[in-house]
């Protein structure tokens, strides 16, 4: 069954009929209002008319008689009192004088007014099929000895104008009205049309194809807002998707040797001929797989809860400098161990908004990093500071090959690990981890150049830091 246009089911059509007759209907209400004020004025001014000239007739009766008002109301339906009607009657019903042909037929209001239709000769001698339709406002008043005398006034133009006032009122609301419709219908024609088009596209992403795009005007209005936030949704979920596969891939690829390696240890582990210590040492490294396999997913977890902001409301304000002289603590003698200069400058009395675990698991990366790279001989600092902008600043430096300038981006998404490290042990999981969380803590992540050469054949070294925002107490 057809529903009809698919812009008459718009919001927008539906509030601007809305909005259409609501106007229609208070323009209605002002012009009527106005039509009712003139309509009183007009009733107001004929009554004073009439007030006035029964005056007049009241003194020529006091004055005269009868006799004189009917000499008076004559000379003025003859001498020129048009817009005005007479009617004088007599006890007995008979009419003595006067422009019309009887009383109106009509029940007077508590003064005495009354208005009436009557009938005008449009000129001497004409028919009296051939009279003028008019409208009369007019006053009955009792005289002495039962005499009766009406007073009335000609008042058809005046109704006539306001009645075209009326008809003006209700054609103007009706116009309105009309307008409003066809203003709704177009625009909501417009408004269906780009409507159609951004679900055009968003039919076309949910088959599959993340390439398209929702069309934009660049007017800043409503939908082209909604355009960009649609665009810059897509394009987010084309960067998920694409990271998405490259992760699957990088699993894929790093899982791989561990896996391969693990399954031909447990195969050596199965042979008969092999001794009980070579299977034993078999299964042992076996084990040893298993937990670097489960150390990439425990990874790949602890990455996807940082990136949804769960561990967000975990944070409060610490100091700093605790975390950072565990960290030397721990890491001072391993340091030793491998043959590598360490040093910490620690400034206390800082205060952060953090997570005291995720901080240092965050450290400890960066100074495992620094560790690994850096060859027997060299120099590894770590350092807690205040820096030029108010930030509080921890950074680990080290005199290892450093990362070349444009793959510094590159090395904090997930198992991105450069030429010069397939060699060491690492699933290139740790700085996308550092950089979540810091991420978390609204943070910045740097990676800059180290202190360059040291004795002439290490470097140049790199220096990462993440700055945190300081909080005063």
């Amino acid at each position: 069954m057809s529903r009809g246009p698919a812009f008459l089911r718009t919001t927008t059509f539906r509030q601007t009929l809305l909005s259409a007759a609501l106007f229609a209907l208070s323009s209605f209400i002002i012009l009527a209002f106005v039509y009712a004020a003139s309509a009183g004025m007009t009733g107001r001014r004929a009554d004073a008319a009439v007030a006035e000239e029964v005056i007049a007739l009241q003194a020529q009766f006091d004055a005269g008689g009868i006799r004189t008002l009917n000499r008076y109301i004559l000379q003025r339906t003859v001498g020129g009192g048009a817009d005005y009607l007479y009617l004088l009657v007599h006890p007995s019903g008979r009419t003595l004088s006067g422009n019309l042909s009887g009383l109106p037929d009509l029940e007077p209001d508590e003064e005495g007014r009354l208005q009436f239709p009557y009938r005008r000769p449009l000129a001497i001698g004409t028919e009296d099929s051939e009279k003028d339709d008019r409208t009369a406002r007019g006053q009955i008043i009792e005289l002495t000895s039962g005499y009766q005398l009406f007073v009335g006034l000609d008042v058809h133009e005046e109704y006539q104008l306001v009645s075209r006032m009326l008809n003006t009122i209700l054609a103007a609301s009706a116009l309105a009205l009309a307008l409003g419709v066809a203003g709704g219908v177009f625009i909501s024609r417009r408004f269906v049309a780009r409507l159609d088009r951004i679900n055009d596209v968003a039919r076309t992403v949910r088959a599959g194809d993340l390439k398209r795009r929702a069309p934009r005007t660049h007017s800043g209005d409503e939908l082209d807002e909604l355009s960009e936030n649609f665009n810059n949704m897509l394009d987010r979920l084309e960067a998920l998707m694409h990271r998405m596969r490259q992760t699957g891939d990088s699993i894929a690829h790093d899982l791989r040797t561990p896996l391969t390696r693990m399954r031909n240890r447990l195969d050596e582990a199965l042979r008969e001929d092999g001794d009980l210590e070579a299977r034993e040492q078999a299964l042992e490294r076996a084990v040893s797989d298993t937990d670097e396999i489960l150390g990439i997913f425990n990874a790949i977890l602890s990455l996807s809860r940082l990136e949804s902001g769960e561990s967000r409301k975990a944070l409060s304000e610490l100091d700093p400098a605790d975390v950072a002289e565990d960290l030397a603590e721990l890491y001072e003698p391993v340091c030793e161990d491998e043959g590598l200069a360490f040093t910490a400058e620690i400034e206390r009395g800082l205060t952060i908004q953090g997570d005291r675990g995720l901080l240092s698991q965050a450290l400890a990366n960066m100074l495992d990093n620094a560790v690994k790279y850096t060859p027997s001989g060299g120099a590894v600092a770590l350092r807690l500071r205040r820096n030029g902008d108010g930030r509080v600043e921890f950074s680990v430096t080290d005199t290892g090959p450093g990362i070349p300038e444009a793959d510094r981006e590159r090395v904090v998404q997930r198992f991105v690990r450069l030429d010069n490290s397939r060699s060491q042990p690492g699933s290139g999981l740790g700085l996308s981890l550092v950089k979540a969380i810091i991420d978390l803590h609204q943070g910045r992540f740097l990676l800059d150049e180290g202190p360059g050469l040291v004795d002439g054949d290490h470097g140049p070294g790199l220096r990462a830091s993440m700055c945190f925002l300081h909080v005063s107490t």
